[in-house]
């Protein structure tokens, strides 16, 4: 599985455990991101950016679970609306009955400003 960066612009992110009555709890862990290229849209050259918005999963490649403790550390970096190198796979998904292309991450980098891309959580 080759693992391929790809740029977006972080917008939110959920990341924790529910509690369900007599069950196990159920973690989950995800942000919502837009793209970073511009994009025509058709009409007299316009262009718009950060659009669509996106919602992306956060998996931990070891367990294939929710990965909570990387969506904390992206929390934590403070990195909203700024572009953030997400490192992860595209696979094929089913949502509504229908096929889509997704992006899962397993791991994510960030540049605070005048400095080079740190991680914001190492898997491995």
């Amino acid at each position: 599985m080759n693992l391929i960066p790809a740029k977006y612009i972080l917008l939110s992110v959920s990341a924790g455990t529910m509690e369900q009555k007599g069950k196990d709890d159920m973690p989950w862990a995800s942000v919502e991101v837009a793209n970073v290229e511009g994009k025509s849209t058709g009409v007299n050259g316009n262009v718009s950016y950060g659009s669509p918005v996106v919602k992306l999963k956060l998996v931990d490649r070891d367990t294939g679970l929710p990965n909570i403790v990387l969506g904390k550390k992206l929390e934590k970096a403070a990195c909203y609306g700024q572009i953030v190198t997400f490192i992860g796979i595209y696979e094929l998904v089913k949502k509504a009955g229908v096929e889509q292309m997704s992006f899962t991450i397993f791991d994510a980098e960030f540049a605070l400003s005048n400095s080079s891309p740190a991680p914001v959580a190492k898997v491995s």
